[in-house]
């Protein structure tokens, strides 16, 4: 029942949208059949390039989630390692893969630009999903196998493992459309084959239809493979909505004066990480600057203050779509994900629309994106509304439908309204989640707004990034990537700790 009433949402669909196109009311949105002419046309041309983004997305998502893995597994092993590695990881989840983007391709010859950039994609879903998964095993299970002589390794395997699988495959599951975005941002770099340089032709056409084809075809591909590992997730039990949502404990804190030591020691591997990516290159400094390449360039440099100035008056241009767009990204979120609790049947009718707007992926979307609605700030705020919404959803989703049903069941027999239920009750509930929305959804801001104004705008940091790319200044390149991972950052740290705050008093 459940899937004839998506098919009957999608065949809706599909007839509207005919009939717009047909209409001519929008001219960048064509009719589905001639979108399908496009593709058919062409048709001799995909064959390649879906192979050539499927083999790059392949091994970078062999190669992300192995890494992920393995993280993981060390951090359940060992509470000092995650202290230690958890700046870091909070590094790449932070860091705007199109910023990156110029960087990888500086350091590595093809393919590995696009292998690295669909492994940073999947690296942190997985992580998340494979430590949920490894800190949910049974105690007792684990208590049966320390009682019988075995050590951490040995529950690990045992134990923790199993325990893990069906969050691991719900994080694979949520990673493989993320590797063909990762592959589709390197084959912007340049490169003979793949569905982002074929993208990219398409968009100096100047033909809809043709930019809507490639982007669909992205699309069917991102889905195919969510839905390969959907199957399996779904045969070994996995919930894939609790990748969602770190929900801290909301329990006191225990003050330690050694534990602000922690944040100092995990900006320490941060740098120990750069400088061994910087050797692992051998690359000399004119193309890989260091830590102190970067704080040099912006302080004591000849050109330092010209160089701030031209950050500054970029950075002027980039934070308040960013702001805005993650703003209306979440309000849009809560605002859905309350509307669909009421109505439990739309939930059944919109969420598919939602989830194929997150599987067609970024640099496909963008230009579509454009073309509906220009070349102005609106498709940077509605770039960044993509980037922050869905995530934000299925995390306040999420909190929502976890509200213990007892108390609901007496406002119910007390004859208590809807608006009382959620007001009172069910958007309290749903508190840490909505906080943990915000804490996902603020760092991704920056990535919508630096791809929009990358490849559409022309303004900001997009802007600045492209220019000094296009003028081989390396040095600015460098500059833009350390001052906009520090902004994704500072927003994560910045919601995290009003996520603490905010909990701690509850």
């Amino acid at each position: 029942m459940r899937v004839a009433r998506t098919g009957a949402s999608f065949l809706v669909l599909a007839v509207l949208w005919e009939l717009l196109g047909r209409s001519g009311l929008v001219s960048a949105f064509p009719p589905l059949t001639a979108i399908a002419g496009s593709w058919w046309e062409h048709r001799a041309d995909y064959p390649d390039h879906v192979l050539a983004t499927t083999t790059s997305a392949a091994a970078g998502f062999a190669l992300g989630n192995l890494v992920a893995v393995f993280v993981a597994v060390l951090f359940a092993l060992s509470p000092v390692a995650e202290r230690l590695g958890r700046a870091l990881t909070v590094v790449l989840f932070c860091l705007p893969v199109v910023v990156v983007a110029p960087i990888l391709g500086i350091a590595f010859e093809a393919p590995w630009p696009r292998v690295l950039l669909a492994a940073l994609c999947v690296f942190f879903p997985t992580l998340v999903a494979t430590g949920l998964g490894l800190s949910q095993a049974p105690g007792d299970a684990l208590a049966v196998v320390r009682s019988a002589g075995g050590g951490a390794f040995r529950a690990a395997a045992l134990v923790r493992a199993r325990a893990a699988l069906p969050d691991l495959l719900g994080g694979l599951q949520v990673a493989a459309p993320a590797a063909v975005l990762g592959a589709m941002l390197g084959e912007f770099l340049g490169g003979g084959d793949g569905l982002g340089v074929y993208l990219l032709g398409s968009m100096g056409r100047a033909d809809p239809a043709a930019l809507w084809a490639v982007g669909l075809t992205a699309t069917v591909l991102s889905v195919v493979v969510y839905g390969v590992f959907g199957v399996l997730r779904a045969a070994a039990g996995a919930d894939t909505a609790r990748l969602a949502a770190e929900v801290p404990a909301q329990g006191r804190t225990t003050r330690n004066p050694v534990r602000f030591l922690w944040p100092l020691g995990g900006l320490a591997v941060v740098v120990v990480a750069w400088y061994a990516f910087l050797a692992a290159t051998g690359l000399p400094r004119t193309l890989m600057n260091s830590p102190l390449d970067v704080v040099e360039a912006l302080t004591t440099a000849p050109i330092a203050a010209e160089r701030r100035a031209e950050l500054l008056d970029a950075l002027s241009v980039s934070l308040p779509p960013a702001v805005l767009g993650a703003g209306a990204g979440l309000l849009l979120a809560l605002v859905l994900a309350v509307a669909l609790s009421v109505f439990p049947a739309a939930a059944r009718t919109v969420l598919p629309f939602a989830f194929l707007s997150q599987t067609m992926p970024l640099v496909a979307l963008t230009p579509l994106i454009a073309l509906l609605f220009g070349r102005g700030t609106l498709t940077i705020v509605l770039v960044t509304v993509s980037v922050t919404f869905f995530p934000a959803l299925v995390a306040i989703s999420q909190g929502i439908a976890a509200a213990p049903t007892g108390p609901l069941q007496v406002l119910r027999s007390v004859n208590a309204s809807r608006t009382t239920v959620l007001s009172r009750y069910v958007l309290p509930q749903a508190l840490p989640h909505v906080l943990s929305a915000v804490r996902l959804a603020v760092p991704r801001a920056l990535t919508g707004v630096v791809l929009a104004e990358q490849f559409v705008t022309g303004t900001g940091l997009g802007n600045l990034l492209g220019a000094s790319r296009g003028t081989l200044d390396y040095r600015m390149m460098w500059i833009v990537a350390a001052v906009v991972a520090a902004l994704s950052v500072a927003g994560y740290a910045l919601a995290r700790g009003l996520e603490h705050a905010v909990l701690r008093r509850r």
